[in-house]
């Protein structure tokens, strides 16, 4: 237990206590009102019980000094400055006892403990960053004022709105996009000892609808190929005989890109699971056409660098050429701007799809099908990172030739 006392000649109090570690120590309270020096000796008797159990976080230990000061200037033979005298006694020993317990008093906002999260991701890929920070940036616009408040301060509620804020705009998948990222920060704060618990721990994901994209047929396909010129036609094949995402084979390079071999090797941009891909036969004699002597010219060189939203809108409008999507004509609907845009049934990721049916469709395992795809599920990860080159270029050999 701890105990005040006085010491001769020493106009301040001091306060006997037992550390986390179970040492006993002796130190000023820094007032000589008993009253006060006895409530920041309970204060400390609490913070050091805390510690020992491993519950003294940033946020109990800012709880406990708010606390304490509160009670002495509740006192009006007190006042603020000596209560303000009070937390400057108190501080410096909560901390050392935060730092014995693993943890660090800080003072974080809402905004800075996000940014300090994003800041500390530098192991996630550019895009990964690019998108948490958006999401990041959604979050503090929408707590407003409330962003530059404690950490602490953050409730439960808070994230259920901006939930419930974005359900009005995006689609579910988005949504849960942002409700995971949220869960991410809020939980590394849980883990550094700044908060109790995470306010979006239980928040709940949005029931997301069967996905209405589909795969082109092979009529469409051909239809693509028709109309697509330069590069469009290069990252049409691509993306059926590689069955890669539109940045992917956007970023593609001839150093990649074994012609002799027969062999595609890259890291998805997505996922960071390196990939090794039989090049189909059409594939091969179209990239025979443009292959130079630069390995680090890229396939693609008008289409190299530019973000998803571009080459997104490039490929709209090679299906538009194709009669298999409307122009969009940028006028309003009186939906307002913020209303959840109306989504495409076919994409550059359809033909992605188109490549998992059409191997299904010819007989090949799942095994070697996610193999070639690169999906990551958790139900073949065992099995398809150990697929022979052969039975994948069994597999691609397989594909119908799109260009005749």
């Amino acid at each position: 237990m701890s105990s005040i006392h006085r010491q001769e000649g020493k106009p301040c109090w001091f306060c006997a206590y037992y550390d986390p570690e179970g040492f006993r120590r002796f130190r000023s309270a820094g007032t000589g009102n008993r009253a006060v020096a006895s409530t920041i000796c309970t204060a400390i008797e609490r913070a050091s019980q805390l510690a020992r159990q491993g519950k003294l976080s940033n946020e109990k230990a800012q709880s406990l000094i708010r606390e304490t000061k509160a009670s002495v200037a509740e006192n009006p033979k007190h006042g603020p400055l000596v209560a303000a005298a009070a937390e400057k006694s108190l501080r410096p020993i909560v901390e050392e006892f935060v730092r014995m317990a693993g943890g660090e008093l800080t003072s974080f906002t809402v905004k800075l403990w996000l940014e300090t999260w994003l800041a500390g991701k530098t192991d996630a890929s550019k895009a990964t960053r690019i998108e948490y920070k958006r999401i990041v940036d959604l979050f503090v616009k929408f707590l407003g004022a409330r962003a530059e408040r404690p950490l602490a301060t953050v409730q439960p509620v808070h994230v259920e709105q901006f939930k419930a804020h974005l359900a009005g705009r995006v689609g579910a998948s988005t949504v849960n996009k942002s409700v995971k990222v949220l869960k991410g920060a809020f939980g590394s704060a849980v883990a550094k000892r700044q908060l109790e618990f995470s306010p979006a721990e239980h928040v709940e994901f949005n029931e997301v609808a069967a996905s209405q994209r589909r795969a082109f047929t092979l009529a469409e396909i051909k239809s693509l190929l028709t109309v697509a010129e330069g590069d469009w036609r290069t990252m049409v094949l691509l993306g059926l005989y590689s069955g890669q995402r539109l940045q992917d084979c956007a970023r593609l390079t001839w150093q990649e890109v074994d012609l002799l071999q027969g062999f595609i090797s890259l890291r998805t941009q997505k996922t960071g699971r390196e990939q090794v891909i039989p090049i189909a036969e059409p594939l091969a004699k179209h990239l025979a056409t443009l292959a130079g002597d630069d390995p680090d010219a890229p396939l693609c060189p008008a289409l190299r660098g530019r973000n998803s939203s571009w080459l997104s809108n490039q490929f709209h409008k090679v299906m538009v050429k194709a009669g298999l999507a409307q122009p969009r004509d940028h006028e309003g609907k009186g939906k307002g701007r913020d209303a959840a845009r109306e989504m495409n049934k076919v994409s550059f990721h359809s033909l992605r799809h188109s490549a998992t049916s059409l191997l299904k469709s010819a007989g090949v395992s799942d095994a070697v099908a996610m193999d070639l795809i690169g999906h990551e599920t958790a139900a073949v990860s065992r099995s398809y990172t150990k697929i022979a080159d052969d039975a994948k270029r069994a597999a691609v050999n397989k594909l119908p030739d799109v260009t005749r």
